[in-house]
């Protein structure tokens, strides 16, 4: 098993916050997430964030509550992911023959850090991969992660490139671990930059991620967690259940049908059976042929241990219904899901966990009922420093032996010109300049603004070699100048602090160290 590196205009998200309370600052509740009291369980953990939306909800929802704007936000986002100089095309050789491409994002260090593979969506591939756009951004650009994003099984790639076709949990768990193993053995030369490893998914990526969290009970080294937590947006949980429900829904059907027609051109030359269907139900008929031509597991291999009484075989649904073996998950799991979703309808999905319909023998467990939002429009539907930090606090609550250094900047302020200005509170906002191709440093505009309401404004300059990548060009790319931006906003702190009785304005944030 080896990886072999490969030789639109929309709404551009910068990744700044809303205005919010103190009670509600999101940083204060991201902190709470990471207390070890919490972080023992992710029934506490999901606890703390429904509590936050509850509470603060009304603060944290932004005006796109509409489906459509929702949708149309999220899918239009501006991602160029072929030309950022930190991302690199791989193929993952799985045995089987199996041939799976993704997307590698490394910091451009050597310092070991989290690794998150993220499984995508339905059709996703990682040339096209539009409802996952956000979710690498808070990750990858706005997180001190590594990420390796990886297609879905029923993208056109995948179908292209392998002998079989298939899809589910079942195989993408299995996957899963593999690669998993794979990062964790000495010989692999990324093993080297690998702190720990965690698993997200989201829509029918979402059910691999769920299984896998059942065999890395089984398939962990003794003492060693092979990967320490999981995380599934939106996730297929009743796989049966959601293909019929996709496929006999009336007009929302004819448009999945038509879109999943046109993301799954030549699977007639894998599958024949499918050459010939009645009118808007190709998916269903592309579904009947896959489960009629199974043949068990894809990439199963006997090193991958399954659940006691479970076996490889030829029965696509009873393999991809693993429930019935899921039982004491030591690692954390965690589902957040949206009332409202006409992909993977909550009630016969996430909703069967949360109200105990779905007996799981299992306490680390815990599903996050969004309100607002269109199955995983989340980025749109709520500020977007909501999801972007309790994602990494999360990660980073369950990476134990992964450290971040705090970095300071002081200037101090005691000159003529602030004279009287700091007697009270004095609060700071800062908007980031876009960065210059050839520059060094990036500039922030920071306001502040006393008790007695005057104000004023600063400017103040950053190094680019203090913050948390490696920028090896001689200039700066749009991806990078972009990815510098939303980086800034997400994880650096500006106040004005006390410093031997004189004011000083202070910029702090972290990097792993």
């Amino acid at each position: 098993m080896n990886f072999l590196f490969e030789g639109i205009l929309g709404w551009t998200p910068t990744g700044e916050g809303q205005s919010v309370t103190d009670k509600c600052n999101t940083s204060v509740w991201a902190s709470r997430l990471q207390d070890p009291r919490v972080a023992v369980s992710a029934q506490i953990q999901g606890g703390l964030v429904q509590k936050y939306l509850q509470e603060c909800g009304s603060q944290l929802q932004t005006e796109d509550l509409g489906e459509m704007v929702n949708v149309r936000r999220y899918l239009t986002m501006r991602y160029n992911a072929y030309e950022h100089p930190f991302l690199r095309r791989v193929v993952i050789n799985l045995p089987g023959n199996v041939k799976l491409k993704g997307l590698l994002a490394l910091k451009g260090d050597s310092k070991r850090r989290p690794l998150v593979i993220f499984r995508s969506g339905i059709f996703s591939s990682i040339e096209d991969f539009r409802p996952e756009r956000a979710w690498m951004m808070m990750l990858f650009e706005q997180s001190p992660f590594n990420v390796l994003l990886l297609e879905n099984l029923t993208s056109a790639d995948f179908i292209a490139n392998n002998n079989q076709f298939s899809f589910g949990g079942y195989d993408e768990g299995i996957q899963n671990i593999l690669i998993a193993q794979m990062l964790r053995n000495p010989t692999e030369p990324l093993s080297r930059v690998v702190d720990s490893i965690h698993i997200m998914g989201m829509s029918l990526g979402g059910p691999g991620v769920l299984f896998s969290s059942l065999l890395n009970k089984y398939n962990s080294p003794a003492g060693t967690p092979l990967i320490q937590s999981f995380l599934a947006l939106c996730p297929v949980i009743n796989l049966k259940e959601t293909m019929e429900s996709l496929t006999n829904s009336g007009t929302r059907s004819a448009f999945i049908d038509l879109w999943g027609r046109r993301r799954l051109r030549g699977i007639e030359e894998k599958l024949p059976g499918v050459v010939q269907y009645d009118s808007f139900k190709f998916i269903h008929k592309a579904v009947s042929e896959v489960v009629r031509t199974y043949h068990g597991g894809l990439s199963y291999i006997n090193s991958v241990k399954l659940p006691p009484g479970m076996k490889d075989s030829e029965d696509f649904w009873g393999l991809n219904n693993f429930w019935p073996y899921y039982k004491d998950v030591s690692e954390p799991v965690m589902i957040w899901a949206t009332d409202h979703d006409f992909m993977v309808p909550y009630a016969i999905n996430a909703q069967k966990i949360s109200n105990k319909v779905m007996k799981i023998d299992s306490r680390n467990i815990r599903v996050v009922e969004f309100p607002e939002g269109y199955h995983c429009t989340l980025p749109v539907a709520y500020d977007w420093k909501l999801s972007s930090s309790m994602f990494q606090s999360y990660v980073l609550s369950h990476s134990p032996h992964f450290k971040m250094r705090q970095n300071k900047l002081n200037m101090e302020l005691g000159d003529e010109e602030w004279k009287e200005f700091f007697v009270g509170t004095t609060t700071t906002t800062y908007k980031v300049e876009e960065p210059g191709k050839k520059k060094n440093f990036v500039n922030l505009e920071i306001e502040l603004k006393n008790s007695k309401g005057k104000e004023k404004s600063m400017s103040f300059s950053l190094p680019l070699s203090e913050f948390d990548f490696r920028f090896h060009n001689p200039e700066l790319t749009n991806s990078e100048k972009e990815m510098i931006v939303r980086w800034i906003n997400q994880n650096l702190s500006v106040a004005v602090v006390d410093i031997a009785g004189k004011p000083n304005l202070q910029v702090s944030w972290a990097v792993a160290q």
